[in-house]
């Protein structure tokens, strides 16, 4: 069986140095927590950072650490003082967290950064390959290890490779801030499945590929050059029984039986007739909106008098990457605004803000979420929020009130929380009036919505779901992969042009024989486009028919009548036989075409970088180098409105590879193609194109025809080959037998 290879910054264990020697502890928190039940019980290894710099262990302990490690299937990387400086707290936590984040302004670009991220980076795969084994699943996670799943694509090509962002993804006018956005896409890239929290993300995510690769998706796949990539969300749950347990055994203990903190804190200092407990944990970070939810809360007790004394918050603030000095100045802000708000409203017997700086162990947690009446949680921007999750779970008596901003991942899934904007202090100050004076009915009805959802959707659910999605990407790719023409089906495809005598190859120009180009007119053939057709031509058991939407001019600029070749313009309306003069397949009028420009020509001129084409029986309207999302929305725009436009002259709308052209009905590359054929019988036909109009094509021939689509969009060719480039190598492959011959 298969392993799974799991990769992320750190391990579930952490290796402390203590003046006797060092120890070994498990983490608490995060999404390692989260994982751990289901990393138990998989075949499975784990890669990360030992948690420790490696200056800080002689060789001695490294091998024991090591040992202590692999007995738990763990797998450290050691990692320098001064990698941990730039590769974590500098390019992971002043680049990407606060861009990532939106806090723009916290933002640091700094090369050193960027050049230690690369070398961590590559530390990790050198890692992942030492312990590789043929048929293992790697699993990625998080946003320290971006171009880990690329390095891994180039050195494993066959890997089957997830990855799993924990952060949330910006919008492309963010993202495009960073000075190395192209080498952070193409890292992601390398993986076969790329997750997010929710479907916002993974949106952001597919528009800066579009917008900064040129690569486009087709729903939430992504066809690169060589393979099939998946995107989708999958949002990340808890281990819901594990906390919903942990708080039927807390209820069940007798008062004398509970910790000193649920004694002397929940019921000594705070419990009483009427009174409320709003508890707030986060992490220390100014995403989580600590300040602002602060200020809130203050503002809150200015305009609800009533509930002074009545109602208290418990802050509870855990360490976090104290070394960095964007962390240090928000402590002391926070502390400074709890020392005010208790000196302004506290008084001998109350106090409105009981603060506390530590960290919480898993007993604490679940007395704190059982003691409260409300979790307030607003942070201003968060992945997913997994608090909000294990506050609910512990209400088993289905009493409590959720507050969440709706900037947190969580909730999408949370819809019943009283949900907020985190920045709208107004809005806090009502939901916590609503929250205190919710009926238990009310409260009850809510949290069993959410803990069903919870209960189903668990971390194991998650896990599950996302492996599940990767095998099946891998399947998808392999069913590409047996209709590319690989060398074994273009040896069968050559093998049946050997034994014919009597072929035809209908061939696209642009995109197909040509690249396209800023300026269509600069797509002229090549010497060795030339060479290939001279050669293809000069077997007289061929027939070639260049068969393209270009205008007739165009294409007899290109290639005069000595050519021995059939050319099909405007998807058919024209026709040249070999040393014959054009001539119109049937009478068109071409009258609509003083209605329709004007619509065109006012697309163009709200529309940048996009160009009006007239052939003689159509219109085209190009928006190749427009912005992506402008153009595509443009599109959209111009066929709707040249729906209504079009009903009554029988034409025709076609929307091609970045270009809607409008012509007369019933004229296209297919009907072109058969009338080509006739009644002659051919023992090869092969046809080659690269966009929609070419689907025509690929329909009308007979099933024995050999038809091959440029790129990996769908269609209804039986092949595909992903670019001009290859198709130039397959025509060359057929001209060589003819050479050999």
């Amino acid at each position: 069986m298969s392993r799974l290879i799991i990769v992320s910054n750190k391990l579930p264990y952490c290796v402390k140095k203590e003046h006797t020697g060092y120890q070994i502890d498990q983490r608490v928190g995060g999404f390692s927590s989260g994982l751990e039940n289901f990393y138990k019980k998989q075949n499975s290894i784990w890669i990360g950072w030992s948690g420790i710099e490696s200056e800080q262990l002689d060789n001695e302990e490294k091998k024991e650490v090591k040992a202590f490690m692999a007995n738990k299937n763990c797998f450290p990387v050691f990692l320098r003082k001064d990698e941990l400086q730039y590769y974590y707290y500098g390019f992971s936590n002043k680049t990407i967290w606060p861009l990532f984040h939106y806090f723009t302004q916290n933002t640091l670009y700094r090369t050193e950064y960027w050049c230690s991220y690369m070398a961590v980076n590559q530390q990790f795969a050198e890692a992942i390959i030492r312990n590789y084994q043929e048929g293992d699943r790697i699993w990625i996670h998080d946003y320290q290890l971006m171009l880990l799943p690329q390095i891994l694509r180039e050195r494993l090509p066959q890997a089957t490779i997830g990855y799993f962002l924990h952060i949330p993804f910006p919008s492309y006018e963010l993202f495009r801030l960073l000075p190395w956005r192209t080498e952070i896409l193409e890292g992601m890239l390398g993986a076969d499945l790329i997750g997010f929290h929710t479907y916002d993300y993974e949106r952001h995510f597919m528009s800066c590929v579009r917008r900064l690769l040129g690569f486009e998706s087709e729903f939430n796949q992504i066809k690169l050059e060589k393979r099939i990539v998946k995107v989708d969300n999958f949002p990340m749950g808890i281990d819901y029984e594990k906390w919903n347990n942990a708080s039927l055994e807390h209820q069940a203990k007798t008062p004398a039986n509970r910790s000193h903190f649920q004694k002397d804190l929940l019921n000594h200092f705070l419990r009483g007739k009427d009174k409320k407990i709003i508890v707030s944990i986060d992490r220390l970070d100014y995403a989580k909106g600590i300040s602002d939810r602060l200020k809130a809360y203050e503002y809150f007790l200015e305009h609800n008098p009533q509930y002074l004394e009545k109602v208290s918050l418990l802050l509870f603030v855990i360490p976090s990457r104290t070394q960095v000095s964007d962390y240090k100045r928000l402590k002391r802000e926070v502390d400074e605004l709890v020392g005010r708000i208790n000196g302004k409203y506290g008084v001998i017997n109350w106090m409105p803000v009981w603060y506390f700086y530590r960290n919480l162990r898993f007993e604490e947690l679940v007395e704190i979420y059982n003691g409260a009446d409300i979790g307030l949680l607003t942070p201003l921007r968060d992945g997913m929020n997994l608090v909000s999750k294990e506050f609910i779970a512990c209400k088993i008596n289905e009493r409590g009130v959720l507050i969440l901003s709706e900037m947190a991942g969580s909730s999408k899934e949370m819809s019943e929380a009283l949900l907020v904007n985190p920045n709208n202090r107004v809005e806090i100050a009502e939901k916590i009036v609503e929250a205190i004076n919710m009926d238990e009915e009310e409260q009850a009805a809510r949290l069993r919505s959410i803990q069903t959802r919870l209960s189903v959707y668990n971390e194991d659910k998650w896990a599950n779901d996302f492996i599940y999605a990767l095998e099946g990407v891998k399947k998808l790719q392999e069913t590409e992969l047996t209709r590319k023409v690989s060398s074994k089906v273009l040896s069968g495809i050559s093998e049946r042009y050997i034994k014919s005598n009597k072929r035809i190859l209908f061939l696209d120009y642009d995109g197909t024989l040509s690249h396209f180009t800023t300026d269509p007119q600069d797509a002229g053939p090549d010497s060795q486009l030339y060479e290939i057709l001279e050669s293809l031509t000069a077997d007289e058991k061929n027939e070639i028919v260049i068969i393209s939407g270009r205008d007739k001019e165009t294409l007899g600029k290109w290639f005069n009548t000595s050519w021995n070749i059939t050319f099909i313009a405007e998807h058919g309306v024209w026709q040249r036989l070999p040393g014959r003069d054009w001539r119109m397949t049937e009478k068109i009028k071409k009258d609509w075409m003083n209605i329709v420009r004007p619509t065109l020509q006012f697309y163009v001129d709200r529309t940048p970088r996009t160009h009006l084409e007239e052939k003689n029986y159509s219109l085209a309207w190009h928006y190749r180098d427009a912005d992506p999302d402008l153009g595509t929305q443009r599109s959209w725009e111009l066929k709707d409105e040249l729906k209504n436009l079009v009903t009554n002259l029988n034409l025709e709308i076609m929307d091609g590879d970045k270009v809607i052209e409008i012509k007369y009905s019933g004229i296209n590359k297919g009907r072109a193609a058969l009338n080509r054929l006739g009644d002659t019988s051919y023992d090869f036909i092969m046809a080659l194109g690269d966009d929609w109009t070419d689907e025509y094509t690929f329909e009308a021939l007979p099933e024995k025809a050999v038809t091959v689509k440029v790129g990996t969009k769908t269609t209804k060719a039986r092949y595909y080959v992903e670019d001009v480039d290859q198709v130039r190598r397959l025509l060359s492959k057929l001209k060589e037998i003819y050479s050999e011959v």
